[in-house]
């Protein structure tokens, strides 16, 4: 065995991108070439992007990618390149051959990893353990893989596993090392959410330490929908010790010698990862879908001000537009605050009343509501009327809506449909309303107090009737969000989250209120993952649902 020098390559590429990524990751190659790097690892299906989804039931996409890999092999003179791709086998013929729906005739999928040596593809690896759950879903496209092979490069005895097949005890990583592997790889997409990084990193060096293997672990970088893949690529040596570890949220090749005894400290500093992460999230997902500026509506509270200062870090402050739109119920403080925010930030702060327009609504409606009194119906009105103005300035100047609502407000529904809720990403709305005080300190802490103090202080309030606070309708935050995450994150049952000294009425209630409100979360923008269990593909909750905890 020759120790080689590897290069984690970390790029972020776009699902569908083919020529695209195919150009950055030849870019790569030539880059670990001018390092003097041996071999150089692209992470899990970096041609086509992850995840792709359902554009694998798409035959030429599948046959695309597969054209894209034959570049690659071409254009590897003098270097080793695994890279991940689609692999293809013989068709099968579908379970059910009588819907449409099944797609009859396509052939057999894999999650695959290539192993290409100086223009020649030395053998494909494909993924054995498929996961489905949360965001995952790769047993509706991959087949499995039956044997893990160990590749002979150069004079190295290589083994090659995918994301998922390194998360499995007594799994490919131990059966790669019995069968003499000398060094073992892993191509993942690992999306971020809060305290995965220290995870993984355990895991390889578990691995690493246990079958006496250096391991190199490169992940994803870039954000996807509603994942954000954050990078930090990790290599152990064989004594479980950790060597390199990847940036956070960046692309770069990071390039090592896996053998190493010096040893790195991974960082770990939880709001500074979140910040990276929801920054990325915004940048990509604005990019990639071909938006170049944002609007928000600032109105003065907590929640705007930190999706006004992450659109800033991502975009530029001349790519956000702020929006006030005060109304009658609007304190001036509040919009002394959105005004000092928007300088802080040095980003346009448009002002536009929606006064007059709340007055012709309750003129018009004047009839209808006669008798009744003023209550929920008119504080939703005021907020469908700045959701009809943002999503108009969207209309008309080409802007991404970025929603404002965090992860507390989404789970219990204090939010209004098609009001405060419109928009094409809701950036925030997997960070619990604790967690945005604490990223509103961090964020101050590093640069200089640009969130007014009086926006902090303030006491949270929806502002669409006078003296209106939060607490009226919602238990404290400090109260709400553990329980919140001991039902949404931890799965646990309403009596066992009361088991754990939480007051029952209180339980009864959020949980209630997290139930009734699942027709809300369905028809909200797409927001960033950063939590174990956020509101979206990983978490599909019937709307029509008469099961209660209570339920015989």
């Amino acid at each position: 065995m020759v120790k080689a020098r590897v290069g984690l390559a970390q790029i972020n590429p776009t699902v569908g991108d083919l020529e695209g990524n195919k150009r950055k990751i030849l870019r790569f190659i030539d880059e670990a070439r001018r390092k003097n790097v041996d071999m150089v690892v692209f992470p899990e299906l970096a041609i086509t992007g992850y995840p792709p989804k359902d554009l694998l039931f798409r035959k030429r996409f599948v046959e695309k990618n597969r054209l894209v890999l034959d570049e690659i092999i071409g254009y590897s003179s003098e270097i080793t390149v695994v890279v991940g791709f689609v692999d293809v086998g013989e068709a099968v013929e579908p379970v059910n051959r009588y819907d449409p729906s099944a797609f009859p005739g396509l052939p057999k999928l894999f999650n695959a990893a290539a192993v290409v040596d100086d223009k020649e593809l030395v053998g494909v690896q494909h993924k054995k353990y498929l996961p489905s759950y949360d965001v995952f879903d790769e047993k509706r496209y991959f087949t499995p893989a039956e044997t893990c092979e160990v590749f002979r490069v150069g004079d190295t005895r290589l083994g090659v596993t995918i994301c998922e097949d390194i998360w499995v005890d007594h799994g490919p990583v131990e059966s790669l090392a019995r069968k003499g592997a000398e060094l073992i790889v892993n191509i993942s997409a690992s999306p971020f959410y809060v305290g995965k990084t220290g995870v993984r990193a355990r895991i390889v060096s578990k691995r690493a330490k246990e079958n006496n293997v250096p391991l190199v672990y490169v992940n994803m970088v870039g954000g996807q929908d509603d994942l954000v893949f954050d990078g930090r690529s990790l290599v152990s040596n064989p004594f479980g010790e950790l060597v390199a570890v990847g940036g956070l949220c960046e692309e770069e090749l990071v390039v090592v010698d896996p053998w190493t005894r010096k040893k790195v400290t991974l960082p770990e500093n939880i709001l500074e990862e979140v910040f990276k992460v929801l920054t990325l999230g915004i940048r990509d997902y604005v990019h990639k879908n071909g938006f170049e500026r944002v609007v928000i509506g600032i109105s003065g509270g907590i929640d705007s001000a930190l999706t006004a200062v992450l659109a800033v870090e991502a975009l530029g402050s001349e790519n956000v537009v702020g929006v006030s739109m005060p109304s009658h119920f609007t304190p001036r403080t509040s919009l002394e605050d959105a005004e000092k925010l928007a300088k802080n930030l040095g980003i346009k702060l448009k002002k536009i009343s929606i006064k007059k327009i709340f007055e012709s609504y309750m003129e018009v409606l004047s009839q209808e509501f006669a008798g009744t009194g003023f209550g929920v119906t008119e504080e939703n009105i005021q907020a469908r009327i700045r959701g009809n103005i943002l999503m108009a300035l969207s209309n008309k100047f080409g802007y991404l809506v970025v929603s404002t609502g965090n992860k507390s407000e989404m789970a219990v529904g204090y939010t209004t449909l098609y009001g405060d809720m419109a928009g094409g990403l809701a950036a925030i709305s997997d960070v619990p309303k604790t967690m945005v005080y604490k990223l509103v300190e961090y964020i101050n802490q590093k640069k200089g107090g640009i969130v007014p103090e009086t926006i902090i202080k303030k006491e949270p309030s929806a502002e669409l009737r006078e003296g209106q606070k939060d607490t009226d309708t919602l238990p404290p935050y400090s109260i709400l969000d553990p329980i919140l995450h001991e039902y949404i994150e931890n799965n646990l049952e309403e009596e066992e989250i009361i088991s754990k000294g939480y007051n029952p009425d209180t339980v009864k209630k959020v949980v209630r209120m997290v139930d009734r409100n699942e027709y809300k979360r369905k028809q909200a923008p797409i927001g960033i993952k950063i939590t174990p269990k956020a509101f979206g593909f990983g978490r599909r909750m019937p709307i029509t649902n008469r099961y209660t905890p209570n339920s015989p």
